[in-house]
């Protein structure tokens, strides 16, 4: 009844975001702000799948590939949306530190493989390693370039969604149990309002360009 009470909970806000959102990109007609609704949108599926089979069978999916390409489809559109958004110059700056980020995605990965899935693993690596590539550049970068300082928000958003999307993982291979006390669900709970802080950070991000 948890899951059930904290995905439902998760669904409504962000259906709530991404008509925020849809709405936004059709006035202003900014095609970045359409690839947010898309990752709202991608996202949303998941939950769905995700809470209808709570719903009707009281367990997790027994085929979790299904929720799990939705969700991989919205990781995508964030990568497409930073690649969008960061302009050419910060994609060419080096940035050492920030290639950590796809050994911490792979070490975690390999931890994550003892429990199985493999392929999902390794999918779920390569995209958190890069959104995560991407915003750990960007916050370097902009210690040095004053006008890059508009996507703050954004990157400091995305990393903590990430962050948060790792914890609630670990969690849920450490502990078991359907009650609060099992952190997987405050983590996961935490996901929701991380997601939700996305669009002001992008909207602050493209407004004051």
């Amino acid at each position: 009844m948890t899951e059930i009470i904290e995905n439902s909970l998760q669904l409504v806000l962000l259906t709530v975001c991404a008509v925020m959102t849809g709405d936004y990109a059709f006035r202003t007609r900014n095609m970045d702000a359409g690839i947010l609704t898309m990752f709202y949108g991608s996202y949303m599926l998941g939950d769905i799948y995700w809470l209808l089979y709570l719903v009707f069978y009281n367990h997790t999916p027994d085929i979790f590939y299904v929720p799990y390409l939705s969700w991989y489809a919205a990781y995508l559109f964030l990568i497409l949306l930073l690649k969008r958004i960061t302009p050419e110059a910060e994609r060419k700056e080096s940035c050492p530190v920030a290639w950590l980020m796809p050994v911490f995605t792979g070490g975690m990965c390999v931890y994550y493989m003892q429990f199985g899935d493999y392929l999902g693993n390794l999918i779920s690596a390569a995209l958190m390693g890069m959104m995560m590539f991407h915003a750990v550049r960007g916050l370097i970068y902009m210690r040095k370039h004053a006008e890059a300082r508009c996507r703050r928000a954004l990157y400091m958003v995305l990393m903590w969604f990430c962050t948060l999307e790792y914890l609630a993982w670990t969690a849920s291979c450490i502990f078991v149990g359907e009650t609060l006390a099992n952190p997987y669900f405050w983590f996961d709970f935490l996901i929701t309002p991380c997601a939700m802080l996305l669009l002001p950070a992008f909207r602050k991000a493209v407004e004051t360009e």
